[in-house]
């Protein structure tokens, strides 16, 4: 076949997928193989069929879509790549699909689409297509979180996605270690998606499921150890009452798990002082990330937004080191305002003595009011660290001593539901590591308690609607996991989603925020 100039190829490419009523015709690839040459490569039957049965029922988005290239893995699996390009250059919307040797996708990722803010979530149809495509793509026994999350992920641009999780199964019983993840937005079209296979202890290893005790006496001692607080939640504009902590039962004694974190909350008040506008101003940021954090900007590679995405809404600006410690801070685009800040990597040099508790609040305080806050103003702080005392599958001398601290905003001595600030310090590195910016709602000046139910009546209402299930948990602690999983009763994705309105006494669905960790 004569060859055809870039240009050219790809429009003719375009008639693979871009037509809406009509099937893959021809059913070929034109491929642009990152030289000058061009080449025509059959699109298999299967593939095609695949990508036809995606855009009918789960990405809409692959009308306007052509495929660039096709290829193969080292595990035999498919990689196929897509967009809307019209030449090599500029692409506004694209696609990557991998899909393993028995016809399953392993991952998509669906990037460039427009992502309507305004629109409203239908939750259970959400929910559904999630479920749906789960189901489809993932060919061994699972299990699906009963209810969906809303990511707020924005450095990676999962923000405003709803999101569910599957796990895998050991002796017919729930393992909370995750093997995959499924995101929807709001039109409902899948946008990511990505399986992979988990290592689990063999069933010998793990406490016999038939040896745990009766669901009624883990919901008495779930309800035994249940305390509610009065919060207002800004998204739905109200007061609601929720847990202040989900109780882990140990499934084998009846009893509550010890924790392996404790918290600490207080009420302060901060004299906000921050200059935002170094926010986005990479001399300004340079001068700061070497005064605060005395990094040697001149050793570190600077790597700048990415123009050529015209669609997001956020600038990532990254200080990578090859050693030591690099920095990232990322912007919103639009107003310039601090979304997150990062300190990756390992000191030069660490304390001798790690922060104590107090010492290492005073330094996220001081972050907040030196950094982020610009104005006077009172929080509910919570502070969560490790115990001093951990549990044997843990080694003292490996965990981190990370110390995070939760800034919530304040009115008529009632936190928001979702804090304003989250700031983490390294107690061997004596600095903030993290940093982030919440954009939800602010809180009225006053808020208004009458007729609101008390602490009791609420607790009754929320344990009326309980659910919990039987579990494989591993836990965590300062970066360590333990090696073999507990048998525990946890409460369902459906029980952490709920809250009871704090006027009526209803028990009310609401959303559990998601950020990658």
């Amino acid at each position: 076949m004569k060859k055809r100039s870039k240009m050219a190829v790809l429009l003719l490419a375009a008639s693979v997928l871009a037509a809406p009523a009509v099937s893959f015709v021809p059913a070929h690839v034109y491929a642009y193989d990152g030289k000058s040459d061009l080449e025509i490569i059959p699109l298999p039957e299967d593939m095609r069929e695949l990508l036809v049965d995606l855009r009918e029922d789960y990405v809409p988005a692959l009308s306007e879509m052509h495929v660039d290239a096709i290829g193969k893995g080292s595990n035999s699996e498919t990689i196929i790549s897509l967009s809307d390009k019209k030449n090599v250059i500029t692409a506004g919307v694209s696609m990557k699909l991998v899909v393993d040797a028995r016809g399953n996708i392993t991952s998509l990722e669906l990037e460039g689409t427009e992502r309507d803010k305004s629109k409203k979530w239908d939750k259970k149809a959400s929910y559904q297509k999630l479920k749906d495509f789960i189901r489809e793509q993932v060919p061994v026994s699972h299990v699906i979180d009963t209810q969906p999350m809303l990511s707020t992920e924005r450095r990676a641009q999962l923000d405003q996605l709803a999101v569910v999780s599957f796990y895998p199964l050991l002796n017919d019983v729930w393992v909370k270690k995750e093997m995959g993840r499924a995101f929807i937005d709001a039109s409902g079209q899948i946008v990511r998606f990505h399986q992979e296979k988990v290592k689990l202890p063999l069933a010998s290893e793990v406490a016999d499921p038939k040896k745990a005790v009766a669901p009624e006496k883990a919901k008495s001692e779930w309800e035994n150890q249940l305390n509610m607080q009065l919060v207002y939640d800004t998204a739905a504009g109200k007061l609601v009452y929720q847990p202040t902590e989900l109780p882990v039962i140990d499934a084998l004694t009846g009893e509550a798990v010890p924790a392996v974190q404790m918290k600490n909350s207080e009420v302060l008040k901060l004299k906000g002082y921050a200059d935002n506008s170094i926010w986005g101003d990479r001399k300004k940021m340079e001068k700061w990330l070497e005064t605060t954090f005395k990094l040697r900007i001149n050793t570190l590679s600077f790597k700048a937004p990415s123009e050529k995405v015209k669609k997001r809404d956020t600038d990532l600006y990254e200080w990578n080191a090859r050693m030591y410690q690099s920095a990232s801070v990322l912007v919103d685009r639009k107003t310039k305002s601090l979304i997150e800040f990062r300190l990756d990597g390992t000191a030069e040099q660490e304390l001798e003595k790690p922060l104590q508790a107090e010492e290492a609040k005073a330094l996220a305080r001081e972050f907040v009011e030196k950094h982020l806050l610009g104005k006077e103003q009172s929080f509910v702080v919570t502070e969560t660290r490790p115990i001093d005392h951990l549990p044997g599958w843990a080694d003292q001398n490996l965990v981190r001593p990370i110390y995070s601290y939760a800034f919530y905003p304040q009115s008529s001595g009632i936190p928001a539901k979702t804090p304003l600030y989250t700031v983490e310090v390294d107690a061997k590195k004596g600095a903030v590591v993290t940093a982030k910016v919440s954009d939800s709602p602010a809180l009225p000046a006053t808020l208004d308690q009458s007729g609101v139910i008390g602490q009791e009546k609420a607790k009754q209402a929320f344990l009326k609607n309980l659910s919990l299930r039987l579990a494989y948990d591993y836990p965590k602690v300062g970066g360590q996991t333990a090696a073999t999983p507990q048998l525990v009763y946890l409460p369902t994705a459906d029980t952490e989603a709920m809250q009871v309105d704090a006027a009526t006494g209803e028990v009310v669905d609401g959303w559990v925020e998601w950020t990658e960790s």
